[in-house]
């Protein structure tokens, strides 16, 4: 249990000031479009969302955690700690909320304990798990988990809109990413979104991060909107779609990606260069080079091909996206000295 729980920041309440309303009505009327006509010579650049362009994996984490942290078998008031919380989010970043449920649903019935579900209908939580769990979200301005039971939401409803509302405030850019989009603006080099998340909740991070500039609706692809059934990464769909969507080939694209089933889900889709990264706020400093090399390992490609390069620095992107227009994207990507030498910060190659 301690391996896998994580930690208590600020989230945000489930009361909507004017300012967010205006931000969640835009982001809903997102849509999606007829794909551009693929180019077989564009360049494009398909972005991961959460950890990769907004530092959103801790923030949609604490809610994440919150909410589930009543039902982890063997949950107590003194094993939530800023250790095993901080752990959780290192270990579930980047994986859907629905997985995360189906992992305590499971860990539940081995235990012999009810489904989270009817925990919840029978509000037989422990009291002294509920005391410490309400106590943060009222850190955050949200309401008691009590509270949220007359809403008549199941906890995965709860989890999605609760996130949105958070990420409204909360979501910001990662380092580096604002000069990194303007720059590859003017390169003519075209980008897009291709995130496991739903929507509104990237639209939303979208426009709290004042990205609408480069993100119109059309641009933002969806595992778990733009298909029916969701299509979550591992899965190549969301990068399929957005580069076709961008007007790109998937083998003339570069992925960014921060998570090991990202990366997995751009080399299934034979995405022709593949970019960690590992700035975001969720990946501590000592962990960079441990969660690099798992970027790097292929682990969840159905071909073992990970990560050609992780960079630590944003902005070191750009020379990598440079060099693969210069050399015609040629594949498989290799980095002369003369190339690692302009970029800034750490770096790691497999």
């Amino acid at each position: 249990f301690a391996a896998r729980v994580c930690p208590s920041v600020p989230v945000v309440s489930l009361r909507r000031p004017a300012s967010r309303n205006k931000s969640v009505a835009r982001a809903v009327r997102a849509h999606a479009t007829m794909p551009a006509a693929v180019n077989k010579d564009t360049v494009a650049v398909l972005f991961d969302f959460d950890g990769t362009l907004g530092d959103t994996e801790t923030p949609a984490m604490r809610v994440a955690f919150w909410e589930l942290a009543p039902y982890f078998p063997g949950a107590s008031a003194g094993s939530l700690t800023t250790e095993t919380r901080d752990t959780y989010v290192r270990a579930n970043a980047g994986k859907a909320f629905e997985f995360m449920v189906e992992v305590v649903e499971e860990e539940r019935k081995a235990a012999g304990l009810e489904s989270i579900e009817a925990v919840r209908k029978a509000g037989s939580e422990d009291e002294g798990v509920l005391r410490v769990v309400d106590d943060e979200r009222a850190k955050s301005g949200l309401p008691p988990l009590n509270e949220t039971r007359a809403l008549g939401k199941d906890l995965l409803s709860l989890q999605k809109d609760e996130t949105v509302e958070a990420l409204a405030t909360l979501a910001k850019p990662c380092d580096g990413v604002p000069e990194t989009l303007a720059k590859l603006k003017s390169l003519n080099v075209p980008f897009s979104i291709a995130t496991t998340s739903g929507k509104p909740r990237v639209p939303v991070s979208v426009i709290a991060c004042d990205f609408e500039m480069y993100f119109p609706p059309e641009s933002i692809h969806s595992g778990e909107s733009d298909f029916d059934p969701p299509r979550f990464k591992p899965d190549p769909s969301v990068y399929l779609l957005a580069a076709e969507s961008t007007g790109a080939l998937p083998k003339r694209s570069v992925a960014v990606e921060d998570s090991t089933s990202g990366v997995g889900s751009a080399s299934n889709a034979e995405i022709g260069l593949i970019v960690g990264y590992v700035g975001a706020s969720h990946v501590a400093p000592g962990d960079k080079e441990s969660h690099a090399v798992t970027l790097m390992s292929g682990v969840r490609a159905e071909n073992n091909r990970g990560a050609e390069i992780v960079i630590t620095d944003f902005t070191d992107l750009i020379p990598l996206v440079e060099y693969f227009v210069e050399t015609n994207a040629a594949t498989p990507v290799t980095f002369p000295e003369s190339l690692l030498k302009r970029l800034k910060a750490k770096y790691y190659l497999p």
